[in-house]
């Protein structure tokens, strides 16, 4: 121990020990051979799993799934590149083979870390604020419903403002290194929309630097360090090009472009490229809801929480009447959200600790970092705002480039999650180590406890003026209502007494659950106000010399951890977790999926309606089958207005255009689904007689409501010009399909005539090149989703194959990107060890 670099660097060991030691205890489930049942993950497996299978087979993803959507690009689902040059390799070196979720904290913690070393903060103070940003309520939440590459691309987030700002200190190689590194691994994530928000961060702290340094006439360095700044990212967004630019292709084409043709679809809250408001801002944050930073009930709950565990009003109400006691406080928890969103799975939770110090840092920290701190911070809650703040939100949703291809506005919350730990470690430092006189620095924190006090009287002020009243409360007394009255109506036809009475019940109900909601914003609020009382006391020893500083960090890291870890309980624990079986099995075969299994024609497709739910919402069929239906966040536009114009009102012309074999079903009364066979299906391909021209998008969609299209295909004239001739009649003339590879589809072509083909697969002109016996041939858009083609007379192979520019562009920009990332990398480690030489 007598080398200097290694008595600088134990401390920092131990403190990654014990982030990891915290995490393992945290997550002790996952080392029980258990597995998180998450929703959204299990979403994924069904979406992915025929890529899956096709690389087992093949050695490489699709680019093309038909697992869903009738088909669609697999850019966002499953994908890798031709070349193993890739800087994927380095994300292990993060995750240390750790088990799901234990590595998201984990490395949530060590990224968090380096930006605090970054400030030269107190090893103490480094570790209460990277376990305040590791354990913010989100990220429990967020791995409780399986949004994982949201969560991973928020624990790379600190790295990438570290290393900007070691640009930004000068330490220019080491600066580019890191934030290449942390930056690429973010994208590596394919979760843009919190890559959009670090960007945000990242040109904040620019201009606030550039206003603050800007009179000093450091000319050179500002260029050289925004020019390093620039080609950091650049370099980190191009190691993932191959997903990139076909994601950037395929945006324009999907619900968040705004694709669709339909003038009909335009509404005062279309934005030009980009998703409908109504849609885009459906979560978001209450302005009062904000609240919830300091204390987590004040809007309840949420819907994976536990506020409630023991006594309940509202359970005790569902238990006289025959509810069993688990379920009845179940739906008490359920029931307990009361904000300004639809739903929501939890609240964002910053800690009452952590937002007392970050009252302490704006009072305290007198850097230039403070100010791009708390700027990140607004700007994060402003946008959280969303709708309640329409007059700003609305003007950069227009505006503001991309930014309309995202939706939930509440996601914006994790600027905050960052700037509060950030700032209040600053401001304890500056409290702890500052030059200043004692006096100055009472002073000061008497400042701290009055904003402390008027947030403190705001909450108590909201819970004084709140009904407890949700605007979804009309809805929820409505289903119970309807599960109510046929027990009072005990098999007779109710009558209005029995439904007046059935209201009465429900009324009685609506009030317990109102008044479990008031107790839950109680029990939190004392909290929070116990917490900043007794941090507030802690720090008042100090002042008076009763405290030594090591001792008021660990019992401020102590506090606002076991506060974070508790609340994070409640989203995030035992219950979570099932035996792998069990998730294995909520794919288990069904006698339907039996029977589609059986037919030996394999290429069709198949509708679900035996889930329940919605089966354009919902990804269970396309486990095993075709689907016309799935899940995915960004379908394809001219898909969804053929789903809300067409499918939704079972024109069944169009499902059988779309050759839908089979449809699910689960009979009333029947505990199993069956798979009823549609015998009118077009299949694959067919011959058509007749081309029915039409003007524009809102005539072909019109035009499936009375056009055969099964001998009559449906043609907007914008693609005349790829039609060279009519269709003659043929009575021998045939097509059908050869093989389905995906990315690669032949089919079999015999007439004496000119023809005119339609083949059920989804267009795509992104990618997709027609060929006629290995030739270039042109192929349009008909009946509004589907391709057509014209082909000659003769005996011909049709093939089509999916060959996007995009993605062979990308994939050499990555391979490129990849081998300047490790030279750098390998160029700083090395100066680093020199260093490290030297010291010894």
């Amino acid at each position: 121990m007598n080398s200097p670099f290694l008595r600088k660097a134990l401390p920092h060991f131990i403190a990654i020990i014990a982030f990891l030691l915290v995490s393992v205890v945290y997550n002790k489930t996952a080392f029980e051979s258990k597995v998180l049942n998450q929703s959204d993950v299990v979403s994924y497996t069904a979406m992915s799993k025929q890529s899956k299978d096709y690389k087992a087979k093949y050695g490489t993803y699709p680019l093309w799934t038909e697992s869903m959507f009738s088909g669609m690009p697999a850019y966002n689902i499953a994908m890798d590149g031709k070349s193993k040059i890739s800087i994927n390799y380095l994300y292990y070196l993060f995750n240390l083979g750790l088990p799901n979720p234990v590595f998201y904290f984990f490395l949530a913690c060590i990224s968090f870390y380096i930006l605090a070393q970054v400030f030269r903060l107190n090893v103490w103070l480094s570790a209460l604020g990277s376990l305040a940003f590791a354990y913010c309520s989100f990220n429990p939440i967020l791995l409780a419903t399986g949004h994982e590459t949201e969560l991973l691309a928020i624990c790379f987030m600190p790295g990438v403002i570290a290393g900007v700002l070691m640009l930004l200190q000068g330490k220019y190689l080491y600066g580019t290194a890191v934030t290449v590194l942390f930056f690429g691994l973010e994208v590596y994530t394919q979760h843009l929309q919190i890559v959009y928000y670090t960007g945000i961060m990242v040109g904040i702290i620019l201009f606030v630097y550039l206003l603050n340094t800007w009179k000093e006439k450091k000319y050179i360095h500002l260029l050289i360090a925004y020019s390093l700044v620039a080609f950091s990212l650049i370099i980190g967004l191009l190691n993932y090009a191959l997903t990139l630019l076909p994601t950037k292709e395929y945006a324009t084409e999907t619900m968040r472009g705004g694709k669709s043709e339909l003038t009909q679809a335009d509404s005062k809250n279309k934005t030009k490229g980009g998703l409908d408001k109504d849609y885009a801002f459906s979560w978001s944050y209450g302005i009062q809801e904000t609240l919830t930073l300091f204390v987590p009930g004040m809007s309840g709950g949420g819907s994976l929480g536990k506020e409630i565990t023991g006594s309940s009003k509202f359970a005790d109400k569902l238990t006289e009447v025959g509810y069993p006691e688990d379920y009845a406080v179940s739906m008490a928890n359920s029931e307990s959200y009361w904000g300004d969103q639809p739903f929501t799975s939890g609240p964002v939770y910053l800690g009452a600790i952590i937002c007392f110090l970050f009252i302490l840092g704006m009072v305290y920290v007198t850097s230039w970092h403070k100010w791009w701190i708390l700027s990140i911070c607004i700007v994060g809650i402003v946008l959280a705002w969303g709708k309640h703040f329409s007059a700003v939100n609305y003007f950069l949703f227009d505006h503001l480039p991309y930014y309309s291809k995202f939706r939930a506005p509440s996601m914006a919350l994790i600027m905050p999650q960052l700037g509060f730990p950030l700032l209040g470690i600053l401001g304890l430092q500056e409290f702890l180590f500052s030059e200043e006189s004692k006096e100055k620095i009472s002073m000061k924190f008497k400042k701290v406890l009055f904003i402390s006090g008027g947030l403190v009287l705001l909450s108590l002020l909201i819970f004084l003026m709140s009904d407890f009243k949700s605007a979804n409360d009309s809805q929820v007394k409505e289903r119970f209502v309807s599960s109510v009255l046929p027990q009072i109506a005990q098999g007779k036809q109710p009558t209005p007494e029995m439904q007046q009475q059935a209201n009465q019940v429900v009324s009685g109900w609506m009030s317990a659950l109102q008044e479990d909601r008031k107790s839950i914003f109680q029990a939190d609020l004392l909290r929070s106000v116990v917490l900043v009382l007794l941090a507030a006391g802690l720090m008042f020893f100090y002042l008076r010399r009763k405290m030594k500083p090591v001792y008021l960090m660990v019992s401020l890291l102590l506090l606002s951890s076991f506060d974070l870890l508790a609340e994070g309980k409640k989203y995030l624990n035992e219950d979570n977790y099932i035996e792998p079986e069990n998730l294995e099995a909520q794919f288990n075969l069904t006698d339907a999926d039996l029977k589609i299994n059986a037919d030996p024609e394999k290429n069709f497709r198949v509708f679900d309606q035996g889930n329940g739910g919605d089966p354009f919402a919902n990804p269970h069929a396309s486990y095993y089958h075709n689907s016309i239906g799935g899940y995915h966040p960004a379908k394809l536009a001219l898909y969804d207005d053929l789903i809300q114009r067409q499918l939704r009102k079972g024109n069944l012309q169009v499902y059988n255009m779309l050759n839908t074999k089979y449809i699910i079903q689960h009979p009333q009364g029947s505990q199993k689904e069956v798979a009823m066979l549609n015998p009118n299906a077009f299949g694959s391909c067919w011959l058509v007689s007749d081309i029915h021209f039409v003007n524009n998008a809102d005539e072909e969609m019109a035009a499936l409501d009375s056009i055969h299209v099964r001998d009559t295909a449906i043609v907007e004239k914008l693609y005349k010009d790829r039609i060279p001739f009519l269709p003659q009649k043929d009575s021998l003339a045939s097509i059908h399909l050869i093989e389905n590879l995906n990315d690669k589809i032949t089919y079999g072509f015999k007439s004496g005539t000119n023809q005119f083909a339609v083949f059920s697969e989804i267009y795509y002109d992104k990618g997709w090149n027609a060929y006629l016996d290995g030739n270039p041939a042109p192929y349009c858009r008909v009946n509004y989703v589907l391709r057509g083609m014209s082909v000659p007379a003769g005996e011909h192979t049709i093939e089509f194959r999916f060959e996007p520019k995009s993605y062979i562009m990308g994939n050499q920009l990555s391979v490129w990107a990849a081998i300047l990332t490790y030279l750098i990398l390998i160029i700083a480690g090395l100066q680093l060890l020199g260093l490290i030489q030297k010291k010894r």
